[in-house]
């Protein structure tokens, strides 16, 4: 069964289940945007990641997603939950991901240049725009100057566009630090999506949903949504996320 569950808000929809399964399932031009940030394959053993620095991570490693597919299997899964976000989507999909590292001996399908860029499986794709998201710090300790950026693909055109922000393609936010959830993204990121690119009453999909980011984004600027989350923990999570928003006081 596709959809295990689905819980309906007023201004939107969660579902329960793999966005591999439930996307096809959805009708073309259902949608007019997608925000999303999927899992990134970062092939974490969790019980043996064994090195110094990682071992003071292991507490947020306890919760990560399990990412441990060979890279050929995750870019094929990746390029089909695009193809499918294109299709439901009557304009842009925003699609964060980061160039990784594979010098680690965790990672056991490595190119001849050790480096998986998002480009490898997305170069496919009609990208309208490429963003770097500055996160405004360091990570831990490495032998490499210190990664603290991200990217952002907007992948077709937009059929909307009011920048009344100004905004570049350059965006320094600080990531978010939301209890419950290893990696969630923050509000402003999917404001900067959304705003310029949807209007109010539009709709938003979001197939890696984690604690509902997206959804708190739409409802406070009065978007619809959907989201897709496989992981009964984010599921419930973000379900809770969505209540106590919408349950807060807003000016009309």
């Amino acid at each position: 069964m596709k959809i295990k569950h689905k819980t309906v808000f007023e201004n939107g929809i969660v579902y329960l289940g793999d966005s591999l399964e439930i996307l096809p399932t959805l009708s073309e031009n259902s949608s007019n945007i997608s925000v999303t940030s999927p899992p990134y394959n970062l092939t974490i053993d969790k019980k043996n990641y064994g090195s110094k620095v990682a071992k003071g991570a292991e507490k947020q490693f306890k919760d990560w997603y399990p990412d441990d597919l060979t890279e050929a299997v995750y870019q094929d899964q990746q390029k089909q939950i695009v193809s499918e976000l294109i299709r439901i989507c009557d304009s842009s999909v925003f699609y964060n991901h980061k160039i990784r590292y594979a010098w680690h001996s965790r990672f056991k399908h490595r190119t001849l240049s050790n480096i998986y860029h998002p480009l490898d499986w997305l170069g496919g794709f009609p990208i309208w725009c490429e963003i770097i998201w500055d996160r405004c710090g360091i990570n831990r300790p490495t032998r490499r100057y210190h990664i603290s950026d991200e990217r952002i693909y907007q992948i077709g055109r937009p059929l909307k566009w009011s920048n009344e922000r100004s905004l570049t393609n350059i965006w320094r936010i600080a990531p978010s630090r939301n209890k419950g959830h290893v990696c969630s993204f923050p509000v402003q990121l999917v404001e900067n999506c959304i705003l310029p690119t949807a209007d109010e009453g539009d709709t938003v999909i979001d197939p890696f949903f984690g604690s509902g980011t997206t959804a708190l984004a739409c409802i406070k600027h009065k978007r619809r949504f959907i989201g897709i989350e496989k992981s009964v923990k984010y599921y419930e999570l973000a379900c809770k996320n969505i209540k106590n928003a919408l349950d807060q006081p807003r000016l009309l």
